[in-house]
């Protein structure tokens, strides 16, 4: 079989089925990047937000996924809308897949009650996937002495896809949480023959609240302690996140448990940030651990998020509360 074929073969066992599904790239860091969360969360009345993140996940294995992804969003106040932009790039096997997605989105906010709001949201965009198997080496490529002699004849592919989603949030008192779902209309990312593979709904349902320790003492410290779930279900996959923050002054760390249900699979998150009026900054590390023992180094993944916050002009700034949320 020359390689040209065993390409063709390969992608058609990557299908398995006469149907077969992605997945999205999962950040640690769910609210660092909350538009790629929820398109509900664009627009902060507080500041304008810009954010960068980078993720590199399986260190040991000369990182087969890296992932980048930049955010910004406003708020106009008078329109009590939001507006975000965000871009997402899914870097699998040092570029032989490649995704790329671009997504605007809106927001709308009610306030329901003196201490309750909620706000919906709606996310427009495309996404860019692209093959490239230059650096791939396939059986009939190398000699006896284990050397390449040729390269592949087939570059690779691209395909454009439009996108949808929509996610509600909801605030009441010490409580906020949301939903929302990803890929309405199921894009389909590759068709070869009889088989084709599609990128299918992703749901998303998250729940948390802020308990701040020292409410009631006469200082009045802060000493936030914020508890959040987090559950998401793509096609078969599903994932239950589990949560806690500490926040203190400028200061923020937390721990997360990610639970990938029916695989017997655990990964826990561990995130160390600081903020202040003009930035912020976190890192995470992710290790797991699988049926039969600890596989930390082999399963290893680092993720760090720079911010940066940006003044509105104090005169057409009203007092309007924002959604809350954990800040990393």
């Amino acid at each position: 079989m020359n390689h040209k074929n065993f390409l063709y073969s390969f992608i058609i066992i990557i299908a398995t089925a006469s149907v077969s599904f992605g997945q999205d790239v999962s950040f640690s860091q769910f609210f660092s990047n909350q538009l790629y969360l929820n398109p509900a969360y664009a627009g902060n009345p507080k500041h304008q937000r810009a954010s960068i993140n980078y993720r590199n996940q399986w260190l040991t294995r000369q990182s087969p996924y890296m992932s980048y992804g930049a955010s910004f969003d406003t708020f106009f106040i008078e329109q009590k809308s939001g507006f975000g932009i965000n871009i997402i790039n899914d870097m699998q096997a040092l570029g032989t897949l490649n995704w790329l997605t671009l997504d605007v989105m809106y927001s709308y906010n009610l306030r329901v009650a003196y201490n309750a709001q909620i706000r919906g949201g709606i996310q427009a965009g495309g996404i860019f996937k692209s093959t490239n198997t230059r650096n791939l080496v396939f059986p009939d490529m190398v000699d006896e002495m284990g050397n390449p002699t040729s390269s592949v004849d087939y570059s690779g592919s691209s395909k454009v896809m439009p996108d949808f989603a929509v996610g509600f949030l909801g605030e009441w008192d010490i409580f906020y949480g949301g939903f929302a779902v990803h890929h309405l209309l199921e894009p389909n990312t590759m068709t070869q023959g009889h088989y084709s593979s599609k990128l299918p709904r992703k749901y998303t349902a998250h729940i948390g609240c802020d308990i701040n320790i020292y409410k009631r003492y006469i200082l009045r410290k802060s000493l936030v302690l914020s508890p959040n779930i987090i559950y998401q279900k793509q096609s078969n996959y599903q994932q239950l996140n589990v949560g806690l923050y500490l926040s203190h002054q400028n200061l923020s760390t937390g721990i997360w448990v990610k639970n990938n249900l029916g695989i017997e699979n655990y990964t826990f998150v561990f995130i160390a940030g600081y903020h202040n009026a003009k930035h912020s900054f976190a890192y995470s590390y992710d290790f797991s651990v699988l049926k039969g023992g600890f596989r930390g180094l082999n399963t290893s993944s680092h993720e760090v998020t720079f911010g940066m916050n940006f003044k509105y002009k104090k005169w057409s700034r009203k007092k309007i509360h924002t959604i809350k949320s954990p800040l990393f």
